[in-house]
């Protein structure tokens, strides 16, 4: 039985929501640019074999905020397959259509589709909340979930769901995708993308790995080499990005399955690009920056010397600003629709 905003009790027998009925774990207003969050804030969430401390790095945010403006930009909008979107949330009598944006990060997807999409109701649902400079539109509201615990508290429940740069933390992604069509209403769009920690040169050709000194060796390659090992062996689903047309189209749930995959510079190394391309390429050479900078503590975990982490962030960087790399980054997205 389809179930609407009448139906939804304003929190599961889990402790979790029923969106887009708000809950204990959510956060929808806004006093003087802060959100005031109905929760106890500052635990720890234990995951299986993983930990996640509360709060989020606020640099993080920031990258992901200029990551969004880079992808927004490459796609032309805030998302691929735009008739299948506005199909999914033209205005009609009865039930206003409901959007989800799964590990929303700093949760500017989620503001700007509440904006663009003023009848609908936005949630954003992240392990953190995230940090939101001025006030949320009035139908945007986020909450703390976990998306490997599933979506049974949102149980046909949306009209579009999105869920982007997530892979390294979804630990079986064909099963994420199922739970992501019981939470979709019939004919509703889920859209999914992610950037492959495949590098590619300046003819979009597969990267090898090289050691130092030899023909086709990067550093930043190396350091995308080593974040890939270490998410692979943390259990992520880093393949996915390649993997979500083949999987979408094996789930009996799904119909109508499309994907689009963009190739972005890292840095504008390319002659003859106009105006528009430099700047994807500035701006995505910034968030790499940012990216290799962040991976410290990853990096450590798995093991590597404090000097050998430094010295390969400073080398990557210094390839990257000086333009001394041509690579392009991929960028694949994938979606389908709910029978």
């Amino acid at each position: 039985m389809s179930s609407n905003q009448d139906d939804i009790p304003e929190s599961s027998s889990d402790g979790r929501s029923g969106s887009p009925a708000p809950s204990l774990y959510s956060f929808s207003s806004s006093v003087d640019g802060q959100l005031m969050l109905r929760q106890v804030y500052g635990r720890v969430l234990n995951n299986a074999n993983d930990t996640y401390f509360l709060p989020a790095d606020t640099e993080e945010h920031r990258r992901l905020d200029l990551q969004h403006q880079v992808i927004t930009l490459a796609l032309g909008g805030l998302y691929p397959a735009p008739d299948l979107v506005r199909r999914a949330l033209r205005p009609r009598p009865g039930k206003a259509p409901a959007v989800l944006d799964v590990g929303t990060g700093s949760g500017s997807w989620a503001i700007d589709m509440a904006k663009q999409f003023p009848h609908c109701t936005v949630v954003g649902v992240d392990l953190v909340p995230p940090r939101v400079d001025g006030d949320l539109p009035p139908n945007c509201r986020f909450e703390i979930d976990d998306a490997n615990l599933g979506f049974s508290h949102y149980r046909e429940t949306f009209d579009l769901i999105h869920a982007r740069s997530i892979s390294s933390g979804i630990r079986d992604y064909p099963q994420f995708l199922d739970e992501l069509a019981q939470a979709l209403r019939r004919d509703g769009v889920v859209i999914v993308g992610d950037g492959d920690m495949q590098l590619f040169d300046e003819w979009q050709q597969p990267l090898a790995y090289a050691e130092e000194g030899a023909p086709g060796f990067s550093w930043t390659h190396r350091m995308f080499f080593a974040a890939y090992n270490a998410m692979k062996n943390r259990g992520g689903s880093i393949d996915s990005p390649s993997m979500c047309p083949t999987w979408l189209r094996a789930n009996d749930a799904y119909t109508d399955v499309g994907w689009h995959k963009v190739f972005i510079p890292i840095g504008p190394w390319r002659q003859n690009s106009n105006p528009r391309e430099r700047l994807i390429a500035e701006m995505l050479r910034e968030d790499c920056l940012r990216y290799i900078a962040g991976l410290t503590p990853l990096l450590l975990s798995e093991g590597y010397l404090p000097e050998s982490v430094e010295m390969m962030q400073r080398e990557a960087s210094a390839e990257l600003r000086e333009l001394r790399a041509r690579i392009y980054s991929r960028w694949t997205f994938a979606w389908a629709v709910k029978k």
